[in-house]
């Protein structure tokens, strides 16, 4: 399953361009769906079904009691020992944990949906939009499997291409109830169930025909008692990273919709849409560094550690300040181009929180190191002090400042966060390159300041196919001066990739 003959810097160059290809691929489509929906639904509306999915994640966590997360960590050290017995066993307990907690979830949610509509959502439609997505909750736990199973093999071609497939359905479902003018909130709830149905047909097609026949098929399933012990364990660990790390991440949206009811969901959530662009460019490759980081953990290669975080930390790191940049200057203009007018407010929610958006890409790379090396308890510590500040901020801004109030609450909640997590990843750094951070940082004060007064009011007043080209050409013109800038650093980062690879 895994290429050992592959050097680390191969790893990232070949499987790292299946990631992005399927990135930008996938990450398009999602807003795909979310443009034809913002037409087509009120701004109630989509608070409504975007706080009913917010809800399911939320529910998600605990659909197999971590063990699927915790495949992860186990399964890359079977599959660098070639014990497929035991990688098997492991997918049966997950695979049967993830029946019968899921089939639960799904009838307390079936059956309460009722009582949520009236006295949380407040709105009689969410009944029926609840009880579809119990569908959906079944089904993106089981499509999960699959791809749990292609990433930790590090078959990123797979994984990502599995979820292309789902994706492209679900486009293609919703611009064909758009155009036949049949979507209402209940009909489009169905075009995610017709995604996944597709997902988990071609997910279990390839998952038969690359796994199973050639490495599960004569595996057989055994009762390991310390080894259910040592899963169990971590899983406990995960459940609790899981549970508080999606209730930081949807506390908000809940809070918004229970406070301030569903139209500020409704700004909110195509808020979060904005802000999510530029982890499409990062998530697929930090994500990454889990099973990469589990696998050379597993040889206890520390040193190879030390080198991904030092590189990562440099370059995303500047990368995060230009991010933050853009996102400040350009964030009213990116909601009306893509949402339309009516979702001006979810563009200044954007300003409020854009400046913290690096922080968030460095705390990415050092839970990728706790989880990967196997401190999963470190990181469930750091997420709860997270949590507890973010409710706590929550609470007080959403009262004097409403829904801005939120965004800035939470991405402050990020600071100790992402300060916990330096440290407790502290023992594979190897120093940060200031001069190379300063310098990027000075082009881009000096670029945002130049796009603040003399780009952004381009954007007013234009149609959205203006406004999309328009943003496109700004963004490649911001690229250059910093790809001219760096040229040097670029050919010094290529060179540690080379000695990466002579390192194997």
């Amino acid at each position: 399953m895994l290429n050992h003959s592959e050097s680390l810097a191969e790893k990232f160059i070949r499987k790292g361009f299946w990631l992005y290809l399927f990135s930008f691929l996938v990450g398009p489509l999602g807003y795909v769906v979310k443009i034809i929906l913002s037409a087509d639904l009120t701004v109630e509306e989509i608070g409504l079904l975007y706080g009913i999915l917010s809800l399911i994640s939320l529910l998600a966590v605990y659909h197999d009691l971590g063990l699927t997360e915790s495949l992860n960590f186990f399964l890359p050290k079977c599959i660098v020992q070639k014990d497929w017995t035991r990688f098997k066993s492991l997918v049966v307990y997950s695979l049967i944990a993830q029946i019968v907690t899921s089939t639960l979830i799904v009838l307390v949610l079936f059956f309460s949906s009722g009582y949520l509509a009236e006295h949380y959502f407040r709105s009689a439609e969410a009944v029926g939009v609840i009880q579809v997505f119990c569908l959906f909750f079944l089904g993106i736990n089981i499509h999960s499997m699959n791809t749990t199973i292609f990433w930790v093999s590090q078959n990123t071609k797979l994984q990502k291409g599995t979820e292309f497939l789902r994706m492209i359905f679900v486009v293609l479902f919703t611009m064909g109830l758009y155009f036949m003018d049949r979507g209402n909130l209940i009909t489009y709830a169905w075009t995610w169930i017709g995604g996944v149905v597709v997902g988990i047909g071609f997910g279990s097609y390839f998952m038969y025909r690359s796994y199973y026949i050639p490495y599960l098929r004569d595996a057989k399933i055994i009762y390991d008692k310390e080894l259910i012990k040592k899963v169990i364990k971590y899983a406990l660990w995960v459940v609790l990273a899981a549970n508080v790390g999606t209730v930081l991440g949807q506390v908000d949206m809940q809070l918004i919709i229970y406070l301030l009811g569903t139209r500020d969901a409704g700004y909110y959530t195509n808020y979060l849409s904005i802000i999510g662009i530029p982890f499409i460019i990062i998530t697929p490759i930090i994500g990454f560094l889990f099973p990469v980081i589990s696998e050379l953990h597993g040889k206890g290669d520390e040193s190879k550690i030390t080198a991904i975080k030092s590189l990562f930390y440099k370059y995303f790191a500047v990368l995060g300040i230009v991010t933050s940049m853009f996102m400040f200057v350009f964030g009213p203009a990116f909601a009306s181009i893509l949402f339309g007018e009516k979702f001006l407010m979810s563009g200044i929610i954007l300003q409020y929180s854009a400046f913290f958006i690096v922080l968030n890409f460095l705390l990415q790379i050092n839970f990728q190191i706790l989880a990967g090396v196997g401190r999963i308890q470190e990181r469930v510590k750091i997420l709860w002090i997270g949590l507890v500040f973010n409710i706590i901020l929550n609470l007080i801004f959403i009262h004097y400042y409403g829904v801005v109030g939120s965004a800035l609450a939470v991405w402050l909640s990020w600071i100790p966060i992402w300060y916990l997590s330096d440290r407790a990843t502290d023992m594979y750094s190897n120093g940060f390159d200031f001069v190379f951070f300063l310098k990027n940082l000075a082009l881009t004060i000096i670029i945002g300041g130049i796009s603040w007064y003399f780009l952004a009011p381009l954007l007013v007043g234009i149609s959205r196919v203006q406004g999309l080209a328009g943003i496109v050409g700004i963004s490649i013109l911001t690229v250059l001066p910093f790809l001219l800038v760096n040229l040097k650093e670029g050919k010094m980062f290529l060179g540690e990739l080379k000695k990466m690879k002579r390192g194997g």
